[in-house]
């Protein structure tokens, strides 16, 4: 006599739990890709800052993001004296490629505006070529 197909089942959790796996891992994936800077930061020792800073960074290319999005350098500053009011650290990550005149006249055109508190990022020792 012959067994019916109905009377076969197929144990899913073993699937449910390599799928869980999977999803787990491009989850934490994802989230260490998110803070990753793309300067080239010249190197040098400093100091650690005390709280989360917003980040203003200065591509090679000119660009100016804003805690990793693109801005223009007039944003940047009312963004940067809002976040000065509020007490938040501001730290500026210049590639080191970066026109140095650019970054000076950035730096310029914030204290003029009042924010005259900002860290630079540095890499470390071994950073440079």
């Amino acid at each position: 006599m012959r067994r019916r197909r109905s009377d076969v089942e197929v144990d899913l959790t073993p699937l449910i739990d390599v799928l869980f796996m999977l999803i787990l891992f491009f989850v934490l994936t994802a989230a260490f890709v998110q803070g990753r800077l793309d300067v080239d930061l010249p190197s040098g020792r400093g100091e650690t800052l005390p709280a989360d800073p917003v980040v203003i960074t200065v591509r090679s290319d000119g660009s100016l993001l804003w805690a990793g999005e693109v801005t223009t350098q007039e944003e940047l500053i009312e963004r940067a004296c809002i976040e000065k009011r509020k007490g938040t650290p501001l730290l500026l990550a210049g590639d080191r490629a970066a026109p140095y005149g650019f970054i000076a006249s950035l730096l310029d055109a914030l204290r003029l505006e009042g924010v005259d508190e900002i860290s630079l990022a540095l890499g470390g020792e071994d950073s440079h070529p």
